[in-house]
């Protein structure tokens, strides 16, 4: 079971990183890809929502930093440490590598960690973006396959890691303003999202 599970994640990786390239593609998602790019749109967004939400907006950004670092190391620290599963660009020939191939695990996708991380708590914070936020962390996710760094499941696993981690800080980040009675975290309505949010609704 568990060898046709990789044959098929291969053979996936192979179309994705293979047959499916187009030369605009070729252009765009290595740039998608590295997250260098990401630091001064997020530091920027991070002090807009402060600015316009204050204490609440506050408490968001606090919360994205220590859930991002919380899922990023369970991810690079202990998942990829006990899977150790190498990256396609280090055992697979007749790739197109568009990205610089790293000797750290593959499994997860950290990338796909991170950015399903804070697609999943701005869904959970201002619901109506969405959209927009599972799709850049979709196009995130896939062009790791595209450039050849991951594998299809490694994304998927890091997107699946992401949700949960945020869900879970996010709840006790609720509960525990409930109980020290500094505010409500969320607006009407948002409160029964976080408890009623299944993964099905991705």
């Amino acid at each position: 079971m568990l060898e046709a599970i990789i044959a098929w994640d291969v053979r996936l990786f192979r179309l994705i990183n293979g047959e499916w390239h187009a030369p605009l593609l070729d252009q765009v998602l290595p740039f998608v890809s590295d997250w260098q790019n990401y630091q001064i749109p997020i530091l920027v967004a991070a002090l807009a929502v402060v600015a316009v939400g204050r204490l609440r907006g506050l408490r968001f950004v606090v919360l994205a930093v220590v859930s991002v670092l919380v899922a990023d190391a369970i991810g690079a620290h202990l998942i990829k440490n006990l899977v150790g599963r190498p990256r396609p660009c280090a055992v697979l020939e007749d790739i197109q590598l568009l990205a610089g191939c790293t000797n750290s695990g593959s499994f997860p996708s950290n990338h796909a960690v991170n950015a399903s991380v804070l697609a999943t708590l701005v869904t959970l914070y201002a619901g109506s973006l969405f959209v927009p936020a599972a799709l850049v962390a979709m196009l995130i996710a896939y062009s790791r396959v595209y450039v050849g760094v991951h594998y299809p499941l490694d994304v998927l696993a890091g997107g699946l890691l992401g949700i949960v981690v945020a869900l879970i800080l996010a709840r006790i980040t609720t509960f525990m303003s409930r109980s020290l009675g500094i505010g409500e975290d969320m607006p009407p309505g948002g409160r029964r999202r976080i408890h009623t949010l299944k993964m099905g609704d991705r």
